[in-house]
């Protein structure tokens, strides 16, 4: 049996990440998703972010040992368990309960991964890394609409999540993160995608991508 192909789609919170992810698994058959916010939340970063960064921002001190777990389980054809997270979101006080949900393995494990292969953690189990390139602005606008548009009807979480949110975006170091971040990503991505176009031309440019790498293997 051929090992699956492993894909880490990497940008700014706010790029896309996890729509791409979604859209291509409705595109390609034999797909598994699993995505970074599940395996995090903010207690595995840094207790300071600005120090983190003005001292290199070293990825590898961020850890998901469950994340790799998985992806080693997955790609060896076995199922697993997962407790749904919600990220930083947590620690910001939106406590949703968590969902299980079994991921069955398939031929192509779509991962969303800020980090691409930064992270050591992982990098030996990723295949392919699309970075989505938008300006920073755009991803924050982005970012924003989302929060608004899916916590509209609670208008207390919302503003408590935006005020943490925007917080640690301006003054924690977040906004340096992601610009650090996205440069060493991008530098190495295998293909960096436009992530200012129409949703579905970017889901079909990376669709080919994987496809002409499955051919290619």
């Amino acid at each position: 049996m051929q090992r699956p192909l492993v894909v880490a789609v990497s940008g700014y919170s706010g790029s896309g990440k996890s729509t791409l992810v979604i859209e291509l698994a409705k595109e390609l058959l034999s797909c598994v998703t699993l995505f970074f916010d599940d395996y995090v939340s903010r207690k595995d970063f840094p207790e300071s972010i600005v120090s983190w960064i003005h001292s290199g921002g070293d990825p590898n001190e961020i850890k998901t040992p469950l994340l790799r777990e998985h992806l080693i389980c997955l790609i060896n054809g076995e199922s697993v368990i997962l407790n749904k997270g919600i990220g930083w979101a947590e620690e910001y006080g939106n406590l949703k309960p968590k969902e299980k949900q079994e991921l069955k393995p398939g031929e192509i494990i779509l991962l969303e991964e800020p980090f691409g292969k930064e992270r050591d953690e992982v990098a030996d189990l990723i295949d392919l890394v699309i970075y989505l390139d938008v300006s920073p602005e755009v991803s924050l606008g982005r970012r924003i609409y989302d929060l608004i548009k899916n916590l509209k009807h609670d208008p207390e979480v919302l503003i408590s999540l935006l005020d943490h949110f925007l917080s640690d975006y301006l003054y924690g170091g977040v906004k340096e993160m992601y610009l650090l971040n996205g440069i060493r990503v991008k530098e190495k991505a295998d293909l960096i995608i436009d992530a200012n176009q129409e949703k579905n031309s970017v889901v079909e440019k990376v669709k080919r991508e994987i496809l002409r790498t499955i051919r290619n293997l």
